[in-house]
């Protein structure tokens, strides 16, 4: 998908990001910076969230709470595991959580307002 995408015309691939729930001009500004570099960047993670690897970054979740932290869980992205599994490690680590009802993987650029007061809201109460 990461080949497919990083091959389209630049055009192609915004109408694909804000398909997907980013805001269309974010999606455009984004899409021309897409390569084969970022396609790479992307993946990464996503190959390394394997057995035997996440069990063993499982085991230390505990200690996040040494830290403040905070859940985000936007309710229409689901391709982040479920809200049970979200929760559940969200607790482990001690984070509260925000559900921000409406919203996808692209939180951030769909509700850009409501975005930057959570993430506000947040970090203020860091002491």
């Amino acid at each position: 998908m990461i080949a497919a995408m990083t091959a389209q015309p630049a055009e192609e691939r915004a109408a694909f990001l804000a398909a997907g729930g980013m805001h269309p001009v974010i999606a455009e500004r984004i899409a021309p910076r897409i390569d084969e570099a970022m396609g790479a960047c992307i993946l990464r993670p996503y190959r390394s969230a394997a057995q035997p690897v996440m069990a063993e970054l499982g085991k230390g979740l505990e200690a996040a709470a040494a830290r403040p932290g905070l859940a985000i869980l936007p309710a229409e992205d689901h391709g982040v595991g479920t809200d049970g599994q979200n929760r559940r490690t969200a607790a482990r680590a001690g984070a509260p959580v925000e559900v921000l009802a409406g919203l996808g993987h692209w939180w951030i650029t769909e509700d850009p307002r409501r975005a930057a007061s959570l993430l506000s809201s947040f970090w203020s109460s860091v002491p």
